[in-house]
């Protein structure tokens, strides 16, 4: 029998109780925002899925619907026995490993809430409850630290920064922007600063109840702040800051009571292969600091820094482009020879889900779309770098359509979409 069922009858404690709501609400809300995004999971025609290695490109859309119900069922299951059901380990394991299937047929899967549900599963599924209590706790931390650090730059203060600020004093009755040369701008930082704040709180077990106030605070700020009566956000978003002010309260307001010795065990590989996940979480976004990691994994959330890939073609064009593609042609903003196409709404209105954030996702749908609407002779791309921390400042690269090719070498992953998004109406 597997270890790490051998869990007591009753939770021991108050701490204990509410992880079992916890492992519960982490199926929930799987399901809710794979509902909030199911074309991201089931449709390869409306939005390009770009796999992780090119050999993948011709695996047929069919695997991807089996996969996603796959995670339907599992989720389900898991929601609806629980955490000390007699095959929960087995089946959180297998949710972790679906998981990862689908983020190798489409980068654009790797969601920050799906990459957290892939790492609690594991540790759920690896270790008892009480250890994967702390690291789970572990990693919530990590998500503060380094969603706050990367909001720490002139690029979030002068942008979404600068619009937090501005909805958030429209929403109290101030008519209040702060002009891009003013000093005003930098309260602004204000908001990582409050992550920061929660995440000391959160971390020392004397002031975690203050930190729990604190972050569900944030998060009740944020659901405003990007909720329909302000930024519109993605359903995927506010539903993940639900989750969040919920995780807080279950994680951290009921101290674990450690005077009582555990009956749990698990074998000595698992517990090593769980504290191995947790520490390469936890680190990796040092890899997104020094220039090589994607900003999503690295907790890099509502960050403005990273790089970017812009699309533009022709006016001449735009009327022999499918008509579900004109939509996502931003004519108005000028009148330029060479017009852009607005990619993250693109991706908003077919999937559901904000597009996969850095130079190389926006690289791939670019070039998705050049292809797909026979453009790519008249295109122009444009690829600029992360932001300077301190200045803002980016270097910009631009080059012909037809250079698409040549220009996708500078990438490690693929930038090729299926061949079935290719092939769809």
């Amino acid at each position: 029998m597997d270890n790490t069922l051998n869990e007591q009858t009753e939770a021991r404690s108050g701490a204990d109780r509410a992880f079992f709501i916890y492992q519960r609400l982490v199926a929930l809300f799987l399901l809710l925002l794979m509902a909030a995004t199911y074309p991201l999971w089931i449709d390869l025609t409306s939005f390009p899925a770009v796999p992780v290695w090119s050999f993948l490109r011709d695996v047929p859309p069919l695997a991807d619907q089996i996969l996603a119900g796959g995670l339907v069922l599992v989720a389900a299951t898991l929601l609806i026995a629980g955490p000390q059901g007699k095959f929960a380990s087995r089946l959180w394991l297998t949710l972790a490993g679906i998981l990862l299937l689908t983020f190798l047929l489409n980068q654009h899967r790797f969601q920050p809430w799906a990459y957290q549900v892939a790492v609690l599963s594991c540790f759920f599924g690896l270790v008892p409850g009480s250890l994967a209590r702390r690291l789970t706790m572990a990693v919530a931390l990590s998500v503060y630290f380094f969603s706050a650090v990367s909001k720490l730059n002139a690029s979030f203060v002068n942008e979404l920064g600068n619009d937090f600020l501005a909805t958030l004093s429209s929403q109290v009755g101030m008519a209040w922007r702060p002009d891009l040369w003013s000093s005003d701008k930098w309260f602004a930082l204000v908001f990582p600063a409050f992550e920061l704040i929660a995440f000391v709180l959160l971390s020392i077990p004397r002031t975690r109840k203050l930190g729990v106030v604190a972050a569900c605070a944030m998060h009740i700020g944020l659901i405003v702040v990007l909720g329909p009566l302000g930024l519109s956000h993605s359903w995927g978003v506010l539903l993940w800051n639900v989750f969040f002010f919920a995780q807080a309260i279950l994680l951290f307001w009921f101290p674990a009571r450690i005077e009582e010795p555990s009956t749990e065990t698990a074998s000595p590989w698992r517990i090593r292969s769980a504290i191995a996940i947790c520490g390469a979480v936890i680190l990796f976004p040092l890899s997104e600091l020094a220039g090589i990691g994607d900003p999503w994994p690295a907790w890099g959330l509502y960050a403005s820094h990273v790089g970017r890939t812009y699309l533009f073609v022709p006016r001449h064009v735009l009327g022999s482009l499918p008509e579900e593609m004109q939509a996502y042609v931003d004519e108005q903003s000028s009148e330029d020879w060479f017009v852009p196409i607005l990619l993250d709404r693109w991706s908003l209105q077919t999937t559901g889900a904000p597009i996969y954030p850095g130079e190389r996702f926006a690289f791939a749908a670019a070039r998705s779309f050049a292809v797909k609407t026979k453009t790519v002779n008249f295109a122009r791309l444009v690829i600029e770098s992360p932001a300077d921390r301190f200045s803002d400042e980016r270097e910009a690269e631009a080059f012909a359509g037809d250079q698409i090719s040549k220009e996708a070498q500078r990438f490690w992953l693929n930038t090729e979409p299926r061949r079935a998004y290719l092939r769809g109406n």
